[in-house]
């Protein structure tokens, strides 16, 4: 980027769409403008395999409200980059809903494979961290990525459909506080499909002290959550470690009640209250998975590293 430019990112993710703005100096760059709206195209699609019509509805009033915002911003097709990931990338009927949003958007919206999903999310995590040897985990609505990162360069990854939407939908109650056998059964879930990653638990490895590094709304609301629990001051979740025990005091806590009430929890923003019990039970089986003491939360999403991609 040169001085004076701006790029816009926009994120078309399985729970919730991102327009970032991002504006560069003389040798520095910083975002400048942000618009977030939890849109949940996801929702219904681990039961039919396509987008329903009224998550497409939410889709695409937003997308016009991203239009307006970058013609009024003087924001022109070369600085815009939108990008959909595993709700968008796995329907049925993906085809038909990016033809419908281009006629609305008039750009062209850019499908991540589930690899260049994994590599802007290891790319974000080893920009802004002082990681070398570990983990970087990234999980959204859709899917979850794994990258095992060694001398800093991503050696193995993976990606999975065990997003938070997915797998509330498919384990846990619409309203009423979580059953024993259901949180066990997603943890199960999670767990079969990880116990097949060799480079995840890896015996050669030393299974203590290993470094892993999330990011992601799911990853920073349970970050900020395990922060308020501990009393700690809320002054941002950069590089606050989730230590496994307390994450499964979270899940516990959540788990007791409804999903509309587990907004009361400190920490846990409303937008997220029926899905972040779904991704605590699927961070806590990464954890047990590989091993890991805690899980470290960051700020960096994918949209700044697709800004200098």
């Amino acid at each position: 980027m040169q001085p004076n430019e701006r790029l816009a990112v926009i994120d078309l993710g399985s729970n919730s769409f991102r327009l970032v703005v991002f504006t560069a100096g003389d040798g520095w760059w910083k975002r400048t403008d942000e618009i977030y709206e939890p849109v949940r195209i996801g929702e219904g699609l681990a039961a039919t395999g396509r987008l329903g019509e009224e998550p497409i509805g939410r889709a695409l009033a937003t997308l016009d409200v991203f239009a307006h915002f970058c013609k009024a911003s003087g924001l022109e097709e070369g600085s815009i980059d939108a990008v959909a990931t595993s709700a968008i990338r796995d329907a049925e009927n993906a085809e038909s809903f990016l033809e419908r949003a281009q006629d609305r958007w008039g750009l062209p919206v850019r499908v991540l494979s589930r690899e260049a999903e994994a590599r802007y999310g290891y790319l974000a995590a080893v920009d802004s961290t002082t990681l070398t040897d570990g983990y970087v985990l990234d999980l959204g609505g859709g899917s979850m990525q794994l990258v095992r990162v060694a001398d800093r360069l991503a050696r193995e990854s993976g990606s999975w459909r065990v997003g938070t939407v997915r797998m509330t939908e498919r384990f846990l109650p619409a309203n009423g506080p979580a059953k024993r056998r259901q949180i066990e059964e997603l943890c199960d879930h999670v767990t079969r499909k990880l116990g097949q990653v060799s480079w995840l638990s890896d015996a050669g490895e030393a299974s203590s002290g290993r470094r892993l590094v999330g990011i992601g709304g799911t990853v920073r609301n349970l970050a900020a959550a395990a922060q308020r629990a501990a009393g700690l001051p809320s002054n941002g979740v950069q590089g606050m470690v989730i230590e496994r025990e307390a994450l499964e005091d979270l899940v516990r806590r959540l788990a007791a009640l409804p999903a509309a009430e587990r907004s009361s929890v400190p920490g846990i923003k409303p937008a997220r209250s029926d899905l972040i019990l779904a991704g605590g039970i699927v961070l806590r089986a990464v954890l047990r998975a590989g091993g890991f003491e805690g899980l470290e939360a960051h700020v960096r999403a994918v949209q700044a590293r697709l800004r200098g991609k």
